[in-house]
């Protein structure tokens, strides 16, 4: 193996150790880790103290709160779990999402719904939940940028 790919995978567990130490990094699921630690701070969530919580990943003062992370550039929809479960969904899009639209700079855009409107996106077929890019073409909830330094907290758009 090559220094410099050795190098990264250091580097990369590295952060992981650190993360954990911060208390970021709750489990082997890195990215739904931060997706959550990113839901916590903008939601005052109280996160689930088992990772294997079902149906949901804390609570905030408007109930039950699942987190969902999208990363891929490839996949071109995203599981939204058991609406029945939660009463409010946080997703989490990151820097390489297929779903983000063009229009926003920022590493972490978040995006919260409703049960209800979760709903709206069962697969008949399936028996499933899941969307694709059009319920996060809308101006983001919240986001978090790097670049800056800081915290970005953008109002929604008037509807």
């Amino acid at each position: 193996m090559e220094a410099p790919i050795l190098s990264a995978i250091s580097e990369f567990f590295d952060a992981v150790a650190k993360l954990r130490k911060l208390g970021v990094i709750r489990s082997d699921k890195y990215l739904g880790d931060l997706a959550e630690y990113i839901g916590q701070h903008f939601y005052e969530i109280e996160l689930a103290v088992s990772g294997r919580q079902v149906g949901y990943d804390g609570v905030d003062k408007e109930g039950k709160v699942q987190v969902k992370y999208h990363g891929s550039p490839t996949r071109t929809n995203i599981d939204l779990g058991d609406p029945s479960q939660y009463d409010n969904l946080l997703v989490v899009l990151g820097p390489g999402s297929l779903l983000r639209s063009t229009a926003h700079a920022e590493e972490f855009l978040v995006y919260r719904m409703s049960s209800a409107t979760a709903r709206s996106h069962l697969n008949q077929k399936k028996g499933t939940y899941s969307c694709g890019k059009l319920p996060f073409a809308r101006q983001p909830d919240k986001v978090l940028s790097f670049q800056a330094a800081e915290i970005k907290l953008v109002e929604p758009a008037p509807k």
